[in-house]
């Protein structure tokens, strides 16, 4: 049995403890809100981000991150990409040079365009490596046992293979690389396309449209990954595919709402406010698109959109209009 520290306690840090519990491992779950760790505590639940859920027994709230990570094998990191490097500096004194890193958050640094693996290598002194979770896994579905694959990334493939040992159960499959750049952009990217692939649904566009959006987007993520030194195969698995057909095409995905909030003339920016939604970070890798000199009309499209004020459907329609394979 091991050990294993879960930081943070939304939908995915919650549904990845009732996981690794459940195959005979002990959790610790660290939070900063003290509502929940308090309902974990009493009660087994945690109503904010799971309801209906009875956590494991083998599932411990903690308040500080020295008691969590305190003899934990694993470190998981399960929070919003916004705030992962300043939770690692936090967390650094707590972390040993044997204990390695796992990060499930999806999406890059905003000023920088950095991975999560990269900001975890510089904020984390002493580390026994750093892995990344991609893949198309919806929490609540994941939690309940409905079958689910993912995809484990680290430079080691031997640590890799560690982690799956510990997640991996009946239902739960995980596929191991050593392509962290593949996995971290295609998992981070998705969200993004997924915003385009929602505001044809708002525009009223059919199938056809949004299976040729798609397609687009898998082209325009693998070029690049590849300019960043990660594999294009990568991009047409779980961390690419899969989580794009997960994110792009559920009608609770956050981002895929976003997109046809943004042609169906809702409130949109309402929206924003009192969501989550990670592909209007993600949009900005156009940037860095840019700067590689790799073509991606598609997701320019959509920073254009989200970023920039233009308006959706004239701005789709035309991205749609001029589109070439040539």
């Amino acid at each position: 049995m091991r050990t294993v520290a879960v930081l943070g306690a939304g939908n995915m840090g919650t549904a990845l403890a009732q996981i690794i519990a459940g195959n005979g491992h002990s959790v610790r779950l660290w939070s900063i809100e003290t509502d929940v760790l308090e309902e974990i505590r009493d009660h087994r639940l945690n109503t904010k981000y799971l309801p209906g859920l009875t956590l494991h027994e083998r599932v411990t709230p903690c308040w500080t991150l020295q008691e969590s990570l305190a003899d934990a094998w694993l470190a998981l990191f399960s929070v919003p990409s916004s705030v992962v490097r300043s939770l690692a500096r936090d967390a650094a004194p707590h972390i040993h040079g044997e204990q390695p890193v796992l990060n499930v958050g999806k999406g890059l640094e905003e000023d920088t365009n950095k991975r999560m693996s990269e900001l975890l290598d510089e904020e984390l002194p002493r580390h026994g490596g750093i892995a990344v979770m991609g893949g198309p896994a919806i929490a609540s579905e994941l939690a309940h046992g409905v079958p689910t694959a993912v995809i484990v990334a680290a430079a080691d493939a031997e640590l890799a293979t560690d982690i799956q040992d510990t997640l991996q159960n009946e239902s739960f499959k995980v596929e191991t690389t050593t392509d962290l750049a593949g996995v971290e952009l295609g998992s981070c990217l998705k969200n993004a396309y997924a915003i385009a692939l929602g505001m044809c649904d708002g525009a009223g566009y059919g199938t056809n449209t949004k299976a040729f959006l798609a397609s687009v987007s898998l082209a325009e993520m693998a070029r690049l990954s590849q300019a960043l030194g990660g594999q294009p195969q990568t991009i047409y698995g779980l961390a690419g595919l899969g989580d794009l057909i997960t994110t792009g095409f559920n009608p609770h995905s956050r981002n895929r709402t976003l997109g046809e909030k943004l042609c169906s003339g809702r409130d949109w920016q309402e929206f924003l406010r009192t969501n989550t939604v990670e592909g209007v970070a993600a949009c900005r890798a156009r940037d860095l698109a840019h700067r590689l000199g790799v073509a991606t009309p598609l997701l320019h499209t959509i920073y254009d959109v989200v970023h920039l004020d233009r308006p959706p459907e004239e701005t789709m329609r035309t991205f749609l209009r001029d589109f070439s394979y040539g």
